[in-house]
Formats: C-alpha cells, sequence, structure tokens
C-alpha cells in the first residue's frame, strides 16, 4: 500500500509552531490550492480547497524561518485521518497532510536574508549571505504577481 499526496499552493498563514511535551517541535501551515474550469454555461468557476498541513522536527524549523503567509510552496506527504469526541460528546473528524518534505517555489522570506519581495525574478548575487541557504530552495523561479497576499479565511 501507498499513502503519498504532492500539493502545491499558497500558505494562508505564517507557520504556527507548537512543542509536544518532550519539546519536539511541531509546525502547522494552512495551504490553499486552486482550479479552474468553464462551466456548461461558459462561465468561469473556481474552487480552492484548505490543506491542514504537518511538520515535524527539523523540518518544523526550515518551516518556522523560511514560511510566511502567501508564500508558495511544494509539499509532499501522506495524508492522516484522526477522529476523536469533543467536550460536548459529539465525534470530530480531522484530515491533516503530514508533510515529509517541502520546497519553497517563492522568493518571500522571514529573515529577508537576499530575498526579495514584489523585485525582479532573478536569482540574487551570491555572497557570504546566501550560502547558508538549504539546499532545495528555489530562487529564481518566475511566480506569476498575484494579489494572494489577503488570503480568506
Amino acid at each position: 500500500m501507498f499513502n503519498k499526496v504532492t500539493l502545491i499552493g499558497r500558505c494562508g498563514t505564517d507557520a504556527e509552531i507548537r512543542y509536544t511535551p518532550n519539546q519536539t517541535k511541531i509546525a502547522n501551515v494552512r495551504l490553499a490550492t486552486s482550479r479552474a474550469w468553464t462551466d456548461n454555461t461558459g462561465n468561469r468557476q473556481e474552487k480552492t480547497e484548505w490543506h491542514n498541513i504537518v511538520m515535524w522536527g527539523r523540518l518544523a524549523d526550515r518551516a518556522e524561518s523560511m514560511i510566511t503567509k502567501g508564500s508558495l510552496i511544494m509539499v509532499e506527504g501522506s495524508i492522516e485521518y484522526s477522529n476523536w469526541q469533543d467536550n460536548e460528546g459529539n465525534k470530530r473528524y480531522r484530515t491533516d497532510i503530514r508533510a515529509n518534505q517541502f520546497l519553497m517555489l517563492s522568493s518571500k522570506r522571514r529573515d529577508g536574508g537576499g530575498g526579495y519581495e514584489n523585485g525582479p525574478r532573478q536569482a540574487p548575487p551570491q555572497t557570504a549571505g546566501n550560502q547558508n541557504q538549504p539546499e532545495n530552495y528555489v530562487d529564481d523561479i518566475d511566480v506569476p504577481d498575484s494579489d494572494f497576499e489577503d488570503v480568506p479565511f
């Protein structure tokens, strides 16, 4: 059996960090993916799906320092389903994507180190400050401009 999912979308929040009782870091991110189509009447339709992304340990460390609201990322992981009973006795359900890797597809970063926002879409010159970037950080993808900064919740 195989459980694998790959998503490309925009983050609706900065990475939210919490810790387990034994101090393992967990990062949670809400990721929006969209699809568009033309219906039978010729009207353009669009649907956005929201995904709960969960990252653990060192991956959570990277998410905390790199992922901000509006970041375009690719996530690979597996689907996890959970259910529980709330305080009123109602059965609750949740679907998470447990990430085992992510790839930044936009240049927007929290620390500002070598990053740019709404600037030219080219790789920054190699300087001492850029040498510490993760090997899978992509800084030269031409990402179309959008007004995805105000992600709806």
